[in-house]
């Protein structure tokens, strides 16, 4: 079964009245010192759908994104996924959960092959605990094979299986967006974070980037979406979600957003890229 494919609840386009949510911030605060970087947030991202979440630098998206993954513990709200709380867990229980995400930078193994990078990131690998290798030797290598058949299922998706035995560190930056897509695939999320997928990568791979995430949407894995590409998010994410100053200011369509007097005036009056990285 192709990756695209291995899951069975069909993607909602356009969310609606009857859409289950997925997951849900409720009341989310985070404070850095006197900084309050994400303040009193509360967001539901329902099941099926590519939500955009955009924002001026320093809005809090990027903080957002760490509670959610479990990479930041939050000073207070919650976080349910499915139903479930994860706001205590750490993110490798987050991702066991089927919550992913990937990074804006991206952070493979550099000296590893791409091929070595997704059987690293394969979950629930019996070949680490302590007595396995002694009593589970067949399971272990039962395991394995799995994981290598799962590792060059997913290649093949992402177009990296030219590539699988070169070291990440001599990928361009869109094939190295591209393994971090890959490696997040190899725990077969319903739910991925996509920070910032089409920054520094050609139009072709992003053009190609965004055929797999549809491909993936349209199998039922629920995707939010940092970007700053306003072209990106306008044509390829419903709904739009905006923040700014560590709360949200707007929800809704493309065409909502386009005429959303508070979002232009958010974005007219601190978009100035200064070069300072968002919060």
């Amino acid at each position: 079964m192709s990756v695209a494919t291995s899951h069975t609840t069909k993607a909602v386009a356009n969310a609606p009245a009857n859409a289950v949510v997925h997951l849900q911030a409720k009341t989310l605060t985070k404070r850095f010192g006197s900084l309050t970087a994400v303040d009193n947030v509360s967001l539901d991202i329902n099941r099926g759908t590519i939500t955009g979440l955009i924002g001026p630098n320093g809005a809090g998206k990027s903080t957002l994104f760490d509670m959610l993954a479990g990479e930041t513990r939050s000073d207070g709200g919650e976080i349910v996924f499915n139903g479930q709380s994860l706001t205590r867990l750490s993110a490798d229980r987050v991702f066991r959960h089927g919550l992913a995400r990937t990074f804006q930078i991206p952070q493979p193994f550099p000296e590893m092959t791409v091929l070595d990078n997704l059987m690293l990131a394969a979950p629930g690998q019996l070949g680490e605990t302590f007595w396995a290798p002694i009593l589970r030797p067949r399971a272990i290598q039962k395991q394995e094979e799995e994981h290598l058949e799962r590792a060059f299922e997913v290649l093949r998706f992402t177009s990296l299986d030219r590539v699988a035995s070169t070291a990440a560190r001599n990928l361009s930056g869109g094939q190295q967006k591209l393994l971090e897509l890959a490696r997040v695939l190899m725990g077969k999320p319903e739910m991925i974070l996509l920070d910032e997928p089409a920054a520094g990568v050609n139009p072709t791979l992003t053009a190609l980037l965004l055929d797999k995430i549809h491909a993936l949407n349209d199998s039922g894995i629920t995707f939010l979406i940092i970007e700053h590409n306003m072209d990106l998010v306008m044509q390829h994410c419903h709904p739009i979600v905006a923040m700014a100053s560590g709360d949200i200011i707007f929800q809704g369509s493309a065409t909502e957003a386009r005429h959303s007097h508070e979002l232009l005036n958010s974005y007219l009056g601190s978009t100035v890229d200064t070069g300072a990285a968002d919060v």
